[in-house]
């Protein structure tokens, strides 16, 4: 069974008119449970600066999300708790999660994310590349600046609410700041290592440790840039993440492919997750390891945190 920290799944099909069940691009519910995905989290995105418009397009991203779900019953159901988890996992259903990629639609009111957690909100990637009103994005590096006290606040009421904080993204200012302030483990939901493919993206080894001193994963993303300048493929992948082990070891990788969020993945779609599983194999990593990195991981932060 396999768990999936990352897809844009819901912002493509909500923008396209097309359906969750089944539709043109990475990850459908059909593949999936033929590919045996157990947990999918699905992104929310809004290329909105303006916290109004952003909040906008959020709402709506979120009721497409709910009248997708009226016709999907029989093959899926909404992640808000771990309870949930637990109560479904043997069912043969897929669990789906919702994660805000990006706070700009949060503005300046903490009753935002309080409305985006009743909505069936669970987690926030604090930005999107870019500078917001929480911190610096990765693009923005050169200001120096990281976690603004809003940044901060934002963070403390998430901790108290069992909402993931997703440091994907982030600045490495504002990443060292986030990592300070949290209460409960943290993600990075779509990284790769910087040590194998200089992408800004990317993660340093410092940076991988430090998500593993305080509990937390890295998903490794599908993303050919992000695996390699030149040629990407799924061996080189493989690399990333036992190069990832090595750092963190084997109790904080996990898969966050970034389906849909990009035109092509080195794993081509959600059916091809075997080729993954063949090179993991080929590869030496035992069958306790790749397990954890599957699906383990990821649900003991869910299991701690929601």
């Amino acid at each position: 069974m396999i768990v999936d920290g990352h897809a844009d799944t819901l912002s493509r099909i909500a923008l396209l008119g097309e359906r969750l069940v089944e539709n043109s691009g990475h990850f459908d519910l059909i593949r999936a449970r033929k590919a045996g995905i157990e947990l999918q989290v699905l992104s929310i995105y809004s290329a909105e600066r303006d916290a109004n418009r952003a909040l906008e397009e959020v709402l709506f991203q979120i009721d497409y999300y709910e009248q997708e779900m009226m016709f999907c019953g029989l093959m899926a159901y909404s992640v808000r708790n771990s309870r949930d988890l637990d109560d479904n996992l043997v069912q043969g259903r897929i669990g789906l999660m919702l994660h805000l990629e990006g706070a700009e639609a949060l503005g300046t009111k903490m009753s935002n994310l309080r409305t985006l957690y009743r909505l069936g909100v669970r987690s926030v990637g604090l930005t999107w590349n870019h500078r917001n009103l929480l911190a610096d994005g990765v693009m923005d590096v050169a200001s120096g600046g990281g976690l603004s006290e809003w940044g901060r606040e934002v963070i403390a009421e998430m901790n108290r609410l069992g909402m993931v904080v997703d440091l994907a993204h982030i600045s490495p200012a504002g990443f060292s700041a986030a990592i300070q302030s949290t209460s409960k483990p943290v993600i990075v939901s779509h990284a790769n290592t910087l040590a194998l493919c200089n992408h800004p993206r990317n993660l340093s080894d410092e940076q991988m440790r430090a998500i593993a001193q305080i509990g937390g994963i890295v998903g490794v993303t599908f993303v050919p840039g992000f695996v390699a300048t030149g040629d990407a493929s799924v061996e080189f992948l493989v690399e990333h993440i036992c190069h990832m082990i090595g750092i963190m070891g084997e109790d904080h990788v996990a898969l966050g492919s970034d389906f849909d969020g990009t035109e092509t993945t080195v794993i081509s779609d959600v059916s091809a997750y075997p080729l993954l599983l063949a090179a993991l194999k080929n590869r030496g990593l035992a069958a306790t390891q790749i397990e954890k990195l599957l699906r383990d991981n990821f649900l003991r932060v869910l299991s701690d945190i929601l």
